[in-house]
């Protein structure tokens, strides 16, 4: 079968245009998805909107694990992105027997009327009745895996820095974790009531300063034991490295896009021996074990997802169609307060 469909592609930075393209398939072991909503990330992918991810000007060695410009870049305009859809299965390819015609899946899928993907990387959404709550699939394991990472202790004292999805999301899975206090930073009002309504215990705004300073005054003297990093501002890492306590761990969630002319390594860096980690969502933390796997911590991460429902269709503050694709980057890019999560909206 073929059909004519419509999709998103950035043709440079801060550009997209959506394209009408054939579109083959289902081949074996593959879907056919008619996608409902898909969600901008205004991280990884604002990122990769604005032509700041490595890969537009270098390429990764697969074996070595490095980046360089030797061979040229990994992307290419115009290029799809996009990892955060839901939509209903609409075909099926030879072989495929785990889900059925019309049932709701999420999928790494990039933005567009339709997908073809393989079936058994499609997360069926048998428990959530709404495909806005579903979109925040993605988020979540990234969420979630961060706290894998910290390791936090019974009676931690934690700050959440930066208050966008993630950083809620983060939050609310803080109070299951047997954290002490959560602290969220953030400079923007709605998203430091949205925390406190999630379950910080309080909240502070950088831009009265002194941040690490009135942390200490929360921890007796002591500084956080951990500091989970989601805001991606250069700024915000220097200051997390200050804020942490003696030999406290930070937990750098967020892919860096911008330069690092702030980051201080001579003062409290080297001087309280902090842990810095990076927390990316690829993989699981290896000091969990043989036990633990990408498909368990997706498991789980779909049972919060049902658990925190619609707690989490608040943070969704705009939906625009496919033809206005541009607008919901823009909004994200602007960094207006009252932006939180947009969706793209295909029904």
């Amino acid at each position: 079968m073929s059909l004519t469909t419509q999709s998103l592609y950035f043709t440079g930075p801060r550009a997209v245009e959506v394209r009408p393209e054939p579109l083959d398939g289902p081949g074996p072991g593959q879907v056919l998805l008619e996608l409902l909503v898909s969600g901008i990330s205004a991280g990884t992918e604002l990122n990769v909107f604005r032509g700041l991810a490595p890969q537009w000007r270098q390429a990764m060695d697969p074996c070595t694990r490095l980046f360089s410009d030797a061979h040229g870049s990994e992307w290419h305009w115009p290029a799809r992105y996009g990892y955060a859809a839901v939509g209903r299965v609409a075909a099926l390819g030879e072989g495929v027997a785990r889900i059925s015609i019309g049932d709701m899946v999420f999928a790494y899928a990039p933005h567009g009327r339709h997908a073809v993907v393989d079936a058994n990387a499609v997360v069926p959404l048998s428990t959530i009745e709404d495909p806005e709550i579903g979109v925040f699939f993605a988020n979540l394991n990234t969420a979630y895996n961060g706290l894998l990472d910290a390791n936090i202790a019974l009676g931690a004292d934690v700050v959440v820095s930066g208050l966008g999805v993630i950083g809620q999301l983060v939050t609310r899975l803080l109070t299951r974790s047997g954290a002490r206090q959560i602290i969220g930073i953030d400079g923007i009002e709605q998203r430091r009531q949205a925390a406190l309504k999630g379950g910080a215990t309080s909240v502070i705004d950088p831009a009265s300063g002194e941040v690490a300073e009135r942390v200490r005054d929360l921890t007796e003297g002591r500084g956080a034991d951990t500091v989970i990093e989601v805001s991606g501002a250069a700024p915000a890492l220097n200051e997390a490295i200050r804020t942490v306590g003696f030999n406290g761990t930070v937990v750098a969630m967020s892919w860096y896009g911008g330069s690092f002319e702030s980051l201080s390594l001579s003062g409290e860096f080297h001087h309280n021996r902090p842990r810095i980690i990076s927390s990316q969502v690829g993989t699981v933390n290896p000091f969990l074990g043989p036990l633990w796997s990408v498909t368990r911590r997706g498991n789980i991460a779909l049972e919060y997802l049902s658990d925190l429902g619609t707690d989490l269709k608040e943070f969704v503050t705009h939906r625009v169609p496919l033809a206005e694709a541009e607008r919901g980057y823009s909004l994200l890019d602007q960094g207006s307060p009252e932006v939180m999560q947009v969706l793209i909206d295909y029904r």
